[in-house]
C-alpha cells in the first residue's frame, strides 16, 4: 500500500465519527415539527374556544343581549284650570278660557304673569292700565273692514288661509301670512300692528277691533297705539282657532319674546278631557 492510501484510510477511520447520521438528524427534525404543530394547533384551539366562550358568556349577559327598555317621557304635568282665578301666577301649567273655542288650550307660564279671570295670561298685574303684553285664545266669525267700525265686518270663509288673507288685508300695517304650526295643528301666522297714528277715542268704545265671534265681542286694544298682535290661526280638530301674543311697545325686550314662546308652548286638550 502506498503511502497516499495509507493516509487515506487513516483519515477515514478517525473522521467517521464525526459525520452526523443523516436520517436520524432527519427522525429528529420531523419529531420536532410534529410537536411544534400540535402545540401551535392547541394554541389556536385555546384561543378559538376562548373567543366562542366570551361570545357565549357575553351573549348572556342581559345589559349586551336585550337593551333595557327606555322609560317613556314622563306624562305631561296636570294643568290648573285658570277659570276664577286672580292676580298673580306660580311658574307653572295652566288651562286658559277661551272666547268661543271648545277645545282647553294649556300653557307653559313662566315667573312674572298674572290672570284676570282666567281669560288672558298678561304680564300687566291684571289692570288694563298697567298691562303689559297678554296670551289669549279666540274663535272668530267675522273681521272688520275698518277695526275702529264694528259695524264693517265681514263674515269668512271657514279655514284658517280664509281667515289669515282677511286679516291682512285690514286697513293698518300687516305682515303676509306664512304656514305655521303649534301642538300638530297646521295653520297661518302673522303679525298685525295697531297704526301709531291711531286715535282710539274715535274708535267704538275705545277699541280697535280686529273681528268680532258670537256676539259683539273682540280683543281690544284701549291702552295706546303701536301694539303689536302675533296671531296664529290653527285648525285645532276642525274648529278655527287664533292664538294672540299681544306685546306692547313700552314692554322690556325681553318680555316681547317671552311672550311669544309662551303662546307657542300650547298644547290643546279635548272638551271634557
Amino acid at each position: 500500500m502506498s503511502i497516499d492510501e495509507r493516509l487515506r484510510t487513516g483519515l477515514a477511520q478517525n473522521t467517521d465519527h464525526l459525520l452526523p447520521d443523516l436520517e436520524a438528524e432527519l427522525e429528529s427534525t420531523y419529531d420536532r415539527a410534529r410537536v411544534r404543530g400540535v402545540r401551535r394547533g392547541a394554541v389556536a384551539l385555546a384561543a378559538v374556544a376562548a373567543v366562542a366562550t366570551a361570545v357565549v358568556w357575553y351573549g348572556d349577559v342581559p345589559a349586551l343581549r336585550d337593551a333595557e327598555p327606555v322609560a317613556p317621557d314622563p306624562a305631561p304635568r296636570s294643568a290648573t284650570d285658570l277659570k276664577g282665578v286672580q292676580g298673580s301666577l306660580e311658574p307653572g301649567t295652566y288651562r286658559l278660557r277661551t272666547f268661543g273655542v271648545q277645545s282647553r288650550p294649556v300653557f307653559q307660564v313662566p315667573a312674572g304673569y298674572f290672570s284676570n279671570g282666567g281669560w288672558v295670561i298678561d304680564a300687566g298685574g291684571g289692570s288694563e292700565p298697567e298691562q303689559l303684553g297678554a296670551v289669549q285664545v279666540w274663535r272668530v266669525d267675522r273681521v272688520l273692514d275698518t277695526p275702529c267700525r264694528r259695524r264693517t265686518s265681514e263674515t269668512v270663509g271657514p279655514t284658517a288661509a280664509d281667515l289669515a288673507r282677511e286679516v291682512a288685508s285690514q286697513r293698518g300695517p300687516s305682515t303676509r301670512p306664512v304656514p305655521t304650526e303649534l301642538d300638530g295643528h297646521r295653520g297661518s301666522y302673522l303679525e298685525v300692528t295697531v297704526p301709531a297714528d291711531t286715535d282710539l277715542a274715535a274708535c267704538p268704545g275705545g277699541e280697535y277691533t280686529l273681528w268680532l265671534t258670537g256676539r259683539d265681542s273682540g280683543p281690544w286694544h284701549s291702552d295706546r297705539p303701536g301694539i303689536v298682535h302675533h296671531l296664529w290661526i290653527l285648525d285645532v280638530d276642525g274648529t278655527r282657532t287664533v292664538v294672540v301674543a299681544s306685546n306692547y311697545p313700552d314692554q322690556p325686550a325681553a318680555q316681547h319674546q317671552e311672550l311669544i314662546d309662551l303662546a307657542e308652548s300650547v298644547r290643546f286638550e279635548a272638551p271634557g278631557s
